[in-house]
């Protein structure tokens, strides 16, 4: 791992222990506790209000059909390993599958600290996603370091129970970071909010490895404003950047990869995909703007990366022309029944579904969105991971504040080099030889979620 990166997280943990000495000694003391039920989740809370510990369990199940525009008899795609017995013709993947199944823990501590243990047991595997501890200086001042969101794309940092879409936009799962290993600061006013910190690697199975080399370190931050914030009405405008070198992996000279589902996640194929040799650092930048107006939410993001990257001759580093990809996407939701979405100045994103009626919320949103994973700046060393729009339109129940049934449709236009990094071929030929007009297809889901 980076030596800056090892100061830095020690120096946040060091002046987190030692904010944590005045309140030594409290932990022989007992406190009753109160339980009860807020907004659906079970939460333990102390009479003296030092002490708080609430449940966020969350359930997502997907009945998802793919539906190409053209025949794919004769394609071929790369065998699932994994698999006893596979024969190599592509499929798509129609049917069921459990999306997210999350078992959750935050916790408040002694009033100022505060800690979070989430979990997700989805596809019958177990995979960390936020456990981190944080400590507040008073209620606009924060500082965390774990494993947590960097912060980047406000599409990305909002929680899955309030996307108007089954699935996060392509360029935000791309490009706009994720869950790292790190340790951040943030404040918040009533029309202002700015996060920013240094990120190691994702966990990942990598991390057990013998061998793998050091980590790659990155340093991430977002800016949110929100000028006009009322009942009726909200405008929202913030951006993001992020600097970023990749981990080892094994290898001496680094690696990148880019990748995103097809807004579908049971077919678990991403045909917009590459991987990117003898990358030095990359850098990406976001610009974010919303506006709600009584049931009305629109917003949208741009988002454009670019890598710096070399070439060896002779055992000589030799740079190359800088590789830039970009995206975007913009979505309208309308509240046919009941109230928006409300801005939380607080996380600078708009969040809770309200609901003050008999027979719930009913919302029907569209959006559109397109990322590119081309690049011929450089033509000695093209990039063809391909590029994609994706169209979609939503309607999402509330029966109640934690269920939800959606019923989405998407259709995915691909361009020719969108076969899943080469996986997918006809006669040992590429997917651009045989089929000029990309892969395109129809997606039509059922969601149902469950929140408690």
């Amino acid at each position: 791992m980076n030596s800056k990166w090892i100061l830095m997280t020690m120096a946040v943990a060091g002046s987190m222990v030692w904010m944590a000495q005045p309140v030594w000694g409290q932990e022989l003391a007992k406190e009753r506790a109160d339980l009860y039920f807020q907004e659906g989740k079970l939460n333990f809370e102390t009479k003296n209000k030092a002490f708080r510990m609430k449940l966020d369990n969350r359930i997502y199940t997907d009945l998802s059909f793919y539906l190409p525009t053209v025949s794919v008899d004769g394609l071929t795609s790369k065998p699932n390993k994994d698999m006893e017995e596979d024969d190599g013709k592509f499929r798509f993947d129609n049917g069921v599958s459990i999306r997210r199944a999350r078992f959750a823990i935050k916790a408040e501590l002694y009033e100022k600290w505060f800690a979070e243990f989430d979990l997700d047991f989805a596809y019958n595997e177990v995979e960390i996603k936020d456990m981190f501890l944080g400590y507040k200086f008073n209620e606009h001042i924060s500082v965390q370091a774990g494993h947590f969101k960097e912060p980047m794309s406000m599409e990305r940092l909002t929680s899955s129970r309030y996307l108007t879409a089954n699935e996060r936009p392509m360029p935000v799962e791309m490009f706009a970071g994720g869950r790292r290993l790190g340790a951040a600061v943030t404040a918040w006013g009533n029309h202002w909010w700015l996060s920013g910190g240094v990120f190691g690697q994702q966990v990942d199975i990598l991390q057990k490895e013998k061998n793998r080399g050091s980590d790659g370190y990155g340093f991430t931050g977002r800016v949110g404003l929100s000028p006009v914030d009322k009942d009726e009405w909200t405008v929202h405008l913030g951006g993001y950047a992020s600097y970023r070198t990749p981990d080892a992996l094994g290898v001496e000279d680094r690696l990148v990869e880019f990748r995103t589902f097809p807004e579908s996640r049971t077919d678990r194929r991403r045909f917009v995909r590459a991987e990117i040799p003898n990358v030095s650092h990359y850098v990406t930048y976001g610009l974010e703007a919303a506006v709600r107006w009584n049931k009305l939410l629109a917003y949208g993001e741009y988002t454009f990366t670019n890598l710096s990257r070399y070439h060896l001759e002779n055992e000589q580093k030799i740079g190359l022309r800088n590789a830039e990809f970009n995206g975007w996407y913009a979505t309208a939701s309308y509240m046919i029944l009941g109230e928006q979405r409300r801005y939380m100045p607080e996380d600078a994103e708009f969040a809770p579904v309200y609901q003050r009626r008999k027979g719930g919320c009913l919302e029907a949103s569209a959006r559109a969105s397109y990322v590119n994973l081309n690049d011929f700046h450089e033509i000695s060393s093209p990039i063809t991971g391909g590029s994609a729009y994706a169209y979609s339109a939503n309607l999402n129940w509330f029966p109640v504040p934690n269920v939800m049934l959606g019923l989405n449709y998407t259709f995915m236009d691909n361009d020719k080099y969108a076969d899943d990094k080469g996986h997918i071929t006809k006669d040992g030929k590429a997917l651009s030889e045989v089929m000029p007009d990309g892969l395109d297809f129809h997606i039509l889901q059922l969601r149902l979620m469950l929140s408690f």
